[in-house]
């Protein structure tokens, strides 16, 4: 069990909750759907980080045997359920404002702030890639995954924000369907992975 690994969960908590903080400001703010569902899913990401250093620190009591292994695999598993229910947050919101739509509000100081928690996310997931190169872990390669992930839907929501405002369309709430459905296929592709693992070791 590499000590980095703990390094790499306590960047991510960190990084996530000031992100889920600064985008629920925008959010709660802006009336907007997307950047409001975004907040949530980095603040479940802050959960996963917590649950992935919690499964560090449990791996380092067994060492690197068959054990360990199986811990990082499930807390990874967990994490990917944690991240397939987000998407189908993002799915529900979207549901819930084309059914009662509302307006939104965009300025440059909201959209500033959405690009900056973009770049955050990305340099996140370049440091969990290069920790994760010094000795691979499940745990780590889900989060990098997110990470990157989160980035294309931020962009997605920051998009969104900026059309709704244009039209009289609920842009908003198709993003949220849009990001749903692209966090929870990755997030089921992770489930499977470990898994198969967890039943089979391999």
């Amino acid at each position: 069990m590499k000590k980095h690994y703990l390094t790499a969960a306590i960047a991510g908590i960190a990084v996530n909750f000031v992100l889920f903080t600064v985008k629920l400001y925008v959010g709660n703010a802006s009336y907007s759907l997307t950047i409001y569902c975004d907040a949530v899913n980095n603040l479940g990401d802050t959960f996963s980080c917590v649950l992935a250093l919690l499964g560090f620190i449990l791996a380092l009591r067994f060492g690197d045997d068959l054990r360990s292994k199986r811990t990082q695999s499930l807390i990874a598993f967990v994490i990917s359920l944690i991240i397939a229910f987000t998407g189908l947050f993002f799915a529900y919101r979207g549901l819930d404002r084309l059914l009662y739509p509302s307006g939104v509000v965009y300025n440059t100081k909201y959209a500033w702030l959405i690009v900056s928690s973009v770049f955050a996310k990305a340099a996140l997931g370049v440091l969990l890639v290069r920790l994760n190169k010094k000795s691979p872990s499940p745990i780590i390669s889900s989060l990098a995954l997110d990470s990157f992930l989160d980035c294309l839907v931020t962009l997605f929501t920051l998009t969104g924000m900026m059309f709704v405002t244009k039209v009289n369309f609920a842009f908003d709430a198709y993003f949220a369907f849009l990001c749903g459905g692209i966090i929870t296929a990755q997030a089921v592709k992770c489930i499977i992975k470990e898994t198969k693992f967890l039943i089979t070791g391999e």
